[in-house]
This record gives structure tokens, sequence and C-alpha cells, in this order.
């Protein structure tokens, strides 16, 4: 039985190894100090809204939560949710935009790319035709006949409740 265990042992590839997580301070003693800037790529299929800026903290909305990006992070993929990132730039000042829904991706040299599928920035949007679009989700969600239709409706009442917030929050 010994010696079934140490061929299967021998067998694991030389290069494998374990998912393990590191922190930042790791990551910066490995690589030098911190860098004071994140490099910032905010990205949706037709458009490039930030290319490589320099920015002092990214915040976007996580499948478990809002969380923060400032330089230094340590390396992450995550799903992204439908909501708002807030972008502090060089100087001072945040930039709200809304995401559909997208991915982010936190590279170890301080780099944050935020790939979306539709992204408009607040002010451009319409509160008035934010409301009429809820209500027509929500008359759509209560009218649904199958589960596909209610999904589909379910999926626009969150989208445009998550928009109605977004447009609280950035009175």
């Amino acid at each position: 039985m010994l010696r079934a265990a140490r061929r299967l042992a021998v067998r694991v590839p030389r290069g494998f190894r374990p998912p393990s997580r590191g922190l930042a301070d790791d990551a910066a003693a490995k690589g030098g100090p911190i860098p004071t800037k994140l490099t910032f790529n905010l990205l949706a299929p037709h458009k490039a809204i930030f290319n490589k800026a320099e920015v002092d903290q990214v915040i976007v909305p996580g499948a478990d939560g809002m969380f923060g990006v400032l330089p230094g992070h340590v390396p992450t993929i995550a799903e992204l949710r439908p909501g708002m990132v807030e972008v502090t730039v060089a100087s001072g000042d945040v930039k709200k935009y809304f995401l559909s829904s997208g991915f982010a991706f936190v590279h170890a040299n301080s780099t944050l790319d935020v790939c979306g599928v539709e992204i408009v920035q607040l002010d451009e949007l319409d509160p008035s035709a934010v409301s009429s679009g809820k209500s027509e989700a929500e008359n759509a969600l209560s009218s649904a006949t199958d589960e596909v239709e209610k999904a589909k409706a379910q999926i626009a009442v969150d989208v445009y409740t998550t928009l109605t917030e977004a447009l609280a929050s950035n009175k």
C-alpha cells in the first residue's frame, strides 16, 4: 500500500503549485517599493474610458460587495456586479461610472483592468428614463409567464434598481 501511495506522489507534475494567497507586503518585498499611483484601464467593448491612466484609487462593485484598489494591491481577479465604479484621479476629484457587469483584474505591477459590458458616466444618465425603465421592468416581471421571461425581467429590475441607487448617491 505504501508503494502505491509513493507512486501516486511521484506523478504530481514538478511545476505544480497549489493555489495560495499572498499579501501586498509579500509582493512589495519581492518586487521593490510599492508604486505611488495605480495604472487604471476602464474598458468597454466599444471604447476605452481610461487607458493607462495614473489614479490614486478605484472602488468597484465586486460580486461579494464593494472593494477598493490602491497601488500595491494583491493580484486579484473578481467578477463585478452592476454598480458604481468610483475613480479617484490625481487631482483628488472622484469620477463615477455605472457598470452593468464585468471583471476586474488587479496585476502585481499595480495595474487595474476593469472590463465591462456597458459603462456610462453617471452624469450622462437621465433619472426620468431610469425611473420609467424600472417601472417597465417591474411590469414585465409581474406579467412574465415562463421562467426565461421571469429571469430576464428580474435582471432588468435588478439593474434598474442599482441604477436608481447609484443616481441617488450621486446627488
